[in-house]
């Protein structure tokens, strides 16, 4: 681990203890600002590329296009926070970094969170946004990324896109991503003692409530429970610390057994969703790995 990797991590350790509390009881969700709102539009976002927004299903969705765009290549994004916290500014971080390496413009969609929304209650907006940029005679070539919850988001929607034969994705980038929310893999529980941020009970009550009227084992819930086949080719980063990683190397051994190209990063001493950390070298290689992955996903996903 990098001297910078191991400064952030003891950051972590000390400035996300209210985050390890309100998530250690299953009374998470009551601790929740009604008020929440997601971070601002960095100031400086138009020295990276042109950003526009529009409505989409009555919510307002923001496109950050990269100066040196390459013609036709889309990505959209769906931000993490355990399906209860809107957009933050680590989130900028990540979305900036991946459109100026991958060369993808990039949409945002920042979904209905709950305990006000429940999945099929998100998933209109989230189809809604697929069309819209799927459907553009203009992509050639869409990706498809989120952290965490959002990377759950990612994968039902990649599940829905299979199964409903839509236009195809040509790759998932998913970060730490939540596949599965009914929190059961005992490995989760004993990983508490290694993750800086996150708990099992807190994550459970969250997933009980985006889950609405569905199981929480459902494959649209916890995509972990679906075959997993003719998934698009995968890039997965994952951190060690993090107590989603024993259900990531689950999902990826159980993808490939499937026949699906799925690429499993792990930096052993990462934290959850650790290519956050852009100023560390982990993280940088992370997103030069994306940028590879963005000019041949077959190949760097592999099999």
């Amino acid at each position: 681990m990098t001297l910078l990797m191991t400064l952030t991590s003891g950051l972590l350790w000390l400035t996300a203890g209210k985050t390890r509390r309100d998530l250690s009881g299953s009374a998470y969700l009551q601790s929740l600002d009604p008020a929440r709102a997601p971070a601002p539009v960095p100031r400086d976002a138009t020295r990276s590329g042109e950003m526009t927004a529009q409505e989409i299903d009555g919510r307002l969705v923001r496109r950050w296009r990269p100066v040196d765009h390459v013609a036709g290549r889309e990505l959209i994004y769906f931000p993490g926070g355990g399906f209860v916290n809107p957009l933050a500014t680590a989130h900028w971080w990540i979305i900036r970094r991946l459109m100026t390496h991958t060369r993808a413009a990039v949409t945002i969609a920042d979904y209905p969170l709950t305990p006000e929304h429940t999945y099929e209650q998100a998933r209109a907006f989230v189809d809604a946004v697929y069309a819209h940029v799927a459907d553009d005679p203009d992509t050639t070539q869409l990706f498809v990324a989120g952290d965490s919850a959002g990377g759950n988001v990612a994968l039902s929607l990649a599940l829905r896109v299979r199964d409903e034969k839509r236009r195809p994705i040509d790759g998932l980038i998913l970060l730490a991503p939540w596949v599965d929310p009914t929190m059961r893999n005992p490995e989760a529980a004993r990983l508490q003692r290694r993750d800086p941020s996150l708990r099992c009970a807190g994550l459970r009550a969250a997933g009980i409530a985006w889950a609405g009227s569905l199981p929480t084992d459902d494959p649209q819930i916890s995509p972990i429970f679906d075959t997993l086949a003719d998934l698009p080719p995968t890039l997965l980063f994952q951190g060690g610390r993090d107590i989603f990683l024993a259900d990531s190397q689950l999902f990826a051994e159980k993808a490939k057994g499937a026949g699906s190209r799925v690429r499993l990063v792990v930096e052993p001493d990462g934290f959850h969703v650790y290519p956050g950390a852009y100023w560390t070298r982990e993280a940088r290689e992370a997103y030069d790995l994306a940028a590879r992955f963005a000019n041949d996903p077959a190949g760097v996903s592999g099999r």
